[in-house]
């Protein structure tokens, strides 16, 4: 995960470049953040951490809908991103607190939190079975865990224009590997060893982009998320540029299916 933090979330630049292309193209107008936020488990005097928390948006976005009485800790293995989070949040909400975490090493005690947080993360984690594990570790026996993700087949449709581009592009070429290590497909099972209730709900969503420097932007912001592979160069990014502007022009759009899941699990008291 040191590349990761070295690369892809020194701060939160690329990531926010992937949120906006969904922001700005998605067909299901309801924000991403105020659905899973519509999810969580309210309650009054509830400790809450996220782990991996990002640029805050999901906390930014509902700020007036929070308890005061909840207490907030937002946790990212990347200090820049925290910072970013910060920035992003300001004094929206006064309840929270902000904290570099290893979710592989979680630096709480056994039965501390009411509700657990993995928003979009755990398929970066190179050792999640004891990921989780900490995660389970560090619930109440009564708290609930939110794990976010996507499909397997998350923006496949993205993958093929740019295999239409590059004449031959290198075999096993995805555009966002990880995504296999936790989707909607396989992460219930992962989930399943150390909660006895696991419930999946889907976020229906896909993308109608009609402009082609967000698409690009995208991307390439997902250049470094393999330490071993270089989807394209920046050499090629004006060549990229104009071919994904003649796709729009005689398409109009470019469709990509875009849903994502919200796994809620529990233990059974």
């Amino acid at each position: 995960m040191s590349h990761l933090k070295k690369y892809q979330y020194k701060d939160s630049l690329k990531f926010n470049a992937r949120i906006y292309l969904h922001y700005k193209f998605g067909t299901n107008k309801y924000p991403w953040p105020l659905w899973v936020f519509d999810n969580i488990k309210k309650g009054e005097n509830l400790k809450v951490l996220e782990i991996g928390c990002g640029n805050g948006l999901l906390w930014k976005l509902n700020a007036n809908r929070i308890p005061e009485n909840w207490e907030i800790v937002l946790s990212d293995f990347s200090e820049g991103m925290l910072h970013d989070a910060k920035k992003v949040i300001g004094n929206s909400i006064h309840h929270i607190s902000y904290e570099v975490v290893n979710i592989e090493d979680i630096p709480y005690e056994d039965n501390t939190y009411d509700i657990i947080i993995a928003n979009h993360m755990l398929y970066h984690v190179p050792q999640r079975r004891k990921a989780i594990s900490e995660i389970h570790r560090v619930l109440k026996k009564n708290g609930i865990f939110y794990a976010t993700t996507m499909r397997s087949s998350y923006m496949k449709e993205m993958i093929e224009i740019i295999k239409d581009y590059k004449s031959k592009p290198r075999d096993g070429f995805e555009l966002n590997p990880v995504i296999n290590n936790f989707s909607i497909e396989n992460g219930e099972e992962q989930l399943r060893e150390f909660f006895d209730d696991v419930i999946l709900k889907i976020y229906e969503d896909s993308l109608m982009i009609n402009e082609a420097e967000p698409f690009i932007n995208y991307v390439y912001s997902c250049n470094d998320m393999n330490q071993e592979r270089m989807i394209l160069n920046e050499s090629e990014r004006r060549g990229f540029l104009e071919f994904v502007e003649d796709k729009i022009r005689r398409n109009n759009t470019i469709i990509v299916p875009s849903d994502f899941g919200l796994f809620i699990s529990q233990d059974i008291i």
